[in-house]
């Protein structure tokens, strides 16, 4: 993978509170960059998806945990002890 430079503008303040970071990281500041872009994507990514599949279950295609999953759990520990499952 072949890489751009790019220049990048941050506050002092900034750049003061990732330091301590950094040195914890043992990470240059370029390498903590790339991590906190990767991470943040990440996490993009993430609600994207959660976004997209809102909506996604259908109770109707689950009756069995209409009345919560805690009580189907149980029941099929339950028959499982019983050798009925």
């Amino acid at each position: 993978m072949g890489r751009t430079m790019k220049t990048l503008r941050f506050s002092e303040a900034i750049l003061q509170e990732i330091h301590p970071w950094m040195e914890k990281s043992n990470l240059n500041f370029t390498s903590f960059v790339m991590e906190a872009v990767k991470n943040y994507i990440q996490v993009l990514k993430y609600k994207e998806g959660v976004t997209k599949s809102f909506g996604a279950w259908k109770d109707y295609e689950h009756p069995e945990l209409k009345n919560g999953t805690a009580q189907y759990v149980r029941k099929m520990r339950k028959s499982r002890t019983h050798g009925t499952f």
